[in-house]
């Protein structure tokens, strides 16, 4: 398994544990909307039981260098170039 195999694995079994525990979390804030414990796929319980906690205790400074030094973020964006809230517009110069 290559190098990239293995982040692209990382990052998806992390994603997928992450919103397991977010949907939980939410199942549990509404008790009365009906909903159903999450059905965990067969894997250990450290994703569950030790990442889960610890990545929602770090702060964001933490987690964004380890993403960039890992290289799993997408590379050419410029930092900052769009606010949150902002509408999209066509770059300068047209493309």
């Amino acid at each position: 398994m290559t190098f990239a195999e293995r982040k692209h694995e990382l990052r998806e079994r992390s994603e997928l544990y992450l919103r397991l525990a977010a949907m939980e979390d939410i199942r549990r804030r509404y008790p009365d909307a009906g909903t159903r414990p999450a059905a965990y796929p067969p894997a250990p319980a450290f994703w569950r039981t030790v990442f889960v906690p610890l990545y929602r205790r770090l702060p964001w400074h933490v987690k964004q260098r380890a993403m960039r030094t890992l290289r799993m973020t997408s590379e050419g964006w410029p930092e900052g170039a769009r606010q949150f809230g902002t509408p999209w517009r066509p770059p300068p110069g047209g493309a």
